[in-house]
């Protein structure tokens, strides 16, 4: 049977330092996300396309893409907001790492992003703080990395 990235995830992000450094603490989120709220969307990146008489392409080529990370907290009684704002806005950059329900499965990690939050409500779910994270280009490498949670070490 196939060991897939899927389930209930842990969250660890940390405070980036000047101009982007990696977080020097990581913090695992206090709360488990709301079912289903924790998504890495992608947005494909432009497509430009070299046209020549008739139609058809000569060539085509895409930017890279971008990403959004997002997950939900309830805002029941006795919690407060993990990451803090002002009327949305996080004055700093964060990282992030998920890890999926199996460890041994690859998560994700994110060296620079800026936040915002939502205070949101409804009926149904009742407050909630929806937390958005906008990936920026880290000082290597892709955007969104691969991430597996380092295994204790046996003893």
């Amino acid at each position: 049977m196939a060991q897939l990235s899927w389930g209930k995830p842990s969250i660890e992000f940390g405070k980036c330092g000047a101009d982007g450094a990696a977080p020097t603490t990581w913090t695992k989120l206090p709360y488990d996300p709301v079912e289903n709220s924790t998504k890495l969307t992608p947005t494909k990146g432009e497509k430009k396309e070299a046209k020549v008489e008739g139609g058809e392409n000569e060539a085509v080529k895409y930017a890279k893409n971008t990403y959004m990370f997002e997950f939900e907290i309830r805002a029941a009684k006795g919690r407060t907001k993990p990451i803090e704002d002002e009327d949305g806005v996080v004055a700093d950059e964060y990282a992030f790492r998920l890890t999926p329900e199996n460890p041994e499965c690859e998560g994700f990690l994110i060296e620079r992003s800026t936040v915002s939050v939502e205070d949101t409500f409804d009926t149904a779910e009742g407050k909630k703080w929806k937390y958005t994270a906008d990936v920026l280009k880290p000082a290597t490498g892709n955007q969104v990395k691969p991430y597996t949670a380092p295994t204790a070490p046996e003893g």
